[in-house]
């Protein structure tokens, strides 16, 4: 593997193996984009499952006490 730990977690210091490969530009169905390997960056679980598809919907989900999304 060319790039063995999450790049956020690089970015706030920490060394996370990473565990999912991600788009950096969403690739949306285009199958160019999805295979361009210079779209692509490692990244950890929690990070692609959480940081990045907020950044990608362009907002935080504020979430209450109960851990659903507050209304």
């Amino acid at each position: 593997m060319s790039h063995p730990l999450c790049v956020m977690c690089k970015k706030d210091g920490r060394v996370t193996p990473a565990t999912v490969v991600d788009h950096i530009i969403p690739h949306k169905g285009d199958q160019q984009l999805f295979w361009d390997t210079s779209n692509w960056q490692s990244l950890c679980a929690p990070h692609h499952n959480g940081d990045k598809q907020r950044e990608e919907r362009g907002r935080f989900q504020a979430v209450g006490e109960d851990g659903w999304p507050s209304s």
